[in-house]
């Protein structure tokens, strides 16, 4: 049965469930088999799973301890899988340096502005030396059409200069992507309903 992903159940609504699906196939596309990964924000973990798949070793990770304990039970069959505490404000050294890929998907938008420079520099310091990080968040031009979820629960939302210019706080080089349904394309970022970034350390 497929359970939820960021909220959104492939019972109640298939196409934007595999929307969200299809972020991760993006980030698939970059990773190689030699390659350890975090997913930040990791959820109910389906987009963790996707990854393991592409990656020799995937840790899931998320601030909500209870969603962690349901993850390692449920996908305990999976031999280079795990899931692991993380609080991106505060990250523990234990993670610091450890990963090749970051990879985090509708996180950045759950933190208000003031703290968004200390998130990025937290996703830079989970990075090896010449690691890189895949990071997706709405555009803001879309909120517009937002569900009321969407709103009560983003309180920073960016256009694509401005996530440009946060990103770049951490990160030597970044790339940013238009994101509209399941297409990735370099095209008028202003009509994009979601950013894809590739933020090398």
């Amino acid at each position: 049965m497929l359970t939820s992903v960021e909220g959104i159940s492939f019972q109640e609504s298939p196409l934007d469930f595999f929307i969200l699906l299809a972020r991760y196939k993006f980030a698939a596309r970059f990773i190689r088999k030699s390659e350890t990964v975090i997913d930040v924000g990791c959820g109910k973990g389906l987009g963790s799973v996707f990854l393991s798949k592409f990656a020799k070793t995937v840790v899931g990770a998320d601030f909500d301890k209870e969603l962690l304990r349901f993850n390692k039970e449920e996908f305990s069959k999976i031999s280079n899988l795990d899931f692991k505490h993380l609080d991106l404000m505060h990250v523990a050294d234990a993670h610091k340096a450890m990963y090749d890929v970051v990879v985090s998907m509708d996180v950045i938008e759950h933190f208000p502005q003031p703290d968004i420079s200390t998130v990025v520099n937290n996703y830079a310091s989970l990075l090896k030396d010449g690691g890189y990080a895949i990071i997706g968040t709405p555009n803001v031009a879309s909120r517009a059409y937002a569900s009321q979820r969407r709103l009560d629960t983003h309180p920073f939302e960016f256009s694509a200069k401005e996530y440009e210019e946060a990103l770049r706080a951490g990160f030597s080089n970044v790339f940013i992507f238009s994101m509209t349904d399941e297409v990735v394309s370099t095209s008028f970022p202003e009509l994009a309903w979601y950013f894809m970034a590739i933020c090398v350390k």
